[in-house]
């Protein structure tokens, strides 16, 4: 089918545009004036410029395509604009949806977050039906719980979408790095012996790219889908201490960081950010919502799309060997 990608640049996206291509589909992705287009090097891509915050740039994006992948968005615990989540996640995210409304595309899938969806209690695990609950998030989490609940609106219009949810994907390719990939870099520099509490759904970004793929075929309109690992709920400790293990690096993970500590280094480095206006490396909102176990269960996923589930050890072996083969440690 004629598809459109945005966000073909990025982690996820760029394994979504490769697995298009290699299923047959005629491509066409969507990136910024000016954005840096060398991930899509020998791609038979389609490339048109179109921009979330300029809605009049969308409707030729989605002209004459049949499937609409949105995945662009900003994925940051810190913007010198506080706004730009919003701006972005959800304002942008809403305009290049109804564009694709009115150019009557037939099917999208949408990127939502695990973000998006509420903190399970008791010991369970959190569900695509787990009501939203994270009242002290940062703006990325705001940003994604009300790009879910205006698609699922929109749905109600008539927009033929489907919603994934991704959990936190290791693998090759996180040029960037994502969150994930600067773990595996800070533990293959040796700069990773403490550890704090908390723990995350990891899953390989081949397995959530398929998942859209998946979602696109098979998934139903209006519907959310966990895009996650069943054996990938681990904690900070342990998902540090496996990822040292496979890359033959010791002493990882030893020290233990308290909540306290965690949220007096959060206060610190907003107040750093604040006065030096530079990215810090985590903010107490973030270092709150990480301290969570943010465990999930991909089951419908997994029963109704058949998502994969490869190991987690081999995303962790093919993410270090990329990073080492591409020059990151």
């Amino acid at each position: 089918m004629k598809v459109l990608i945005t966000g073909a640049t990025g982690f996820i996206g760029n394994h979504v545009t490769r697995m298009c291509l290699e299923q047959g589909d005629d491509v066409r992705v969507m990136v910024m004036p000016g954005e840096d287009r060398s991930p899509l090097n020998g791609m038979d891509v389609e490339i048109v410029e179109g921009n979330l915050l300029n809605p009049e740039s969308l409707s030729h994006c989605v002209e004459g395509v049949e499937g609409l992948y949105h995945l662009a968005a900003v994925y940051a615990i810190w913007t010198k604009d506080p706004h730009l989540h919003y701006k972005v996640n959800v304002e942008g995210a809403q305009a290049i949806l109804k564009a694709a409304m009115t150019a009557g595309v037939k099917k999208v899938v949408y990127t939502s977050s695990i973000a998006a969806l509420g903190m399970a209690k008791n010991g369970e695990l959190i569900t695509e039906e787990t009501p939203f609950n994270v009242w002290d998030g940062n703006e990325y989490v705001y940003s994604k719980f009300m790009s879910h609940q205006m698609v699922k609106g929109l749905v109600g219009e008539g927009l033929p979408a489907v919603l994934v949810c991704p959990g936190l994907p290791f693998g090759p390719g996180d040029r960037m790095p994502t969150p994930t990939g600067g773990l595996i870099i800070a533990i293959l520099k040796g700069e990773m012996k403490y550890y704090f509490p908390g723990g995350i759904c990891a899953v390989d970004v081949r397995d959530v790219a398929r998942g859209h793929l998946l979602a696109m075929e098979k998934g139903r309109v209006g519907e959310s889908y966990m895009l996650a690992n069943k054996d990938g709920n681990l904690t900070q400790r342990d998902l540090a201490r496996l990822v040292g293990r496979i890359a033959g690096v010791a002493d990882v993970a030893t020290k233990e960081l308290s909540p306290t500590m965690m949220r007096v280094v959060g206060r610190l480095m907003d107040a750093w950010s604040a006065v030096t206006g530079k990215a810090p490396k985590t903010t107490y909102k973030s270092s709150v919502y990480a301290m969570n176990e943010i465990f999930v269960d991909p089951s419908k996923a997994i029963n109704e799309l058949g998502l994969p589930q490869t190991p987690l050890e081999t995303a962790i072996t093919d993410a270090t060997q990329w990073f080492r083969e591409n020059g990151y440690v």
